[in-house]
């Protein structure tokens, strides 16, 4: 009677492990994959390239001499053409800009959504529930000084209108 009472205590206490050993392996799963979008981020052509110690100050050169550049260049995203600063392009993959002369990517990106976010982000309507989102630091003030070139020549706003 102990025996069996023992036996069934240790099945139940296994099959209880279950659930955390795939909790375990999903948690590992994501942080992997977390890791492998920071490092890709961190690409020279990238977003989060100012982060890379390795790319840092060649980042930031080219945030100042991008936000001495107008915005004049046209650029095809989607449905539509957007105007950014002259000698810079999209990354297809970040959706953020480049500078085409040294190939430093800096945090200012350009992404589609369906609905909208209003007060978040500066948006733009395409057509109905079809947004386009300006992401960036505000804090930088180079950056900010280019974000504000782009949204007054493409027309986007703090609402979604």
């Amino acid at each position: 009677m102990i025996k069996r009472m023992i036996i069934l205590i240790v099945m139940g206490l296994t099959l209880s492990s279950c659930q955390l050993f795939t909790e375990a392996i999903k948690d590992n799963i994501n942080r992997v994959e977390q890791e492998r979008e920071r490092k890709e981020a961190r690409k020279k052509d990238a977003y989060a390239a100012a982060g890379n110690p390795e790319y840092e100050a060649g980042v930031e050169l080219a945030i100042k001499d991008i936000s001495k550049r107008s915005v004049n260049k046209r650029v095809e995203f989607g449905e539509i053409t957007l105007l950014i600063p002259e000698n810079t392009k999209l990354n297809p993959k970040h959706g953020n800009i480049v500078d085409e002369k040294t190939g430093y990517g800096i945090a200012l990106a350009i992404k589609r959504d369906n609905g909208c976010t209003p007060g978040v982000f500066y948006t733009k309507k395409i057509k109905n529930d079809k947004y386009i989102f300006l992401y960036y630091n505000d804090m930088n003030k180079d950056l900010d000084a280019i974000a504000q070139k782009i949204i007054k020549a493409n027309g986007f706003s703090k609402n979604c209108k």
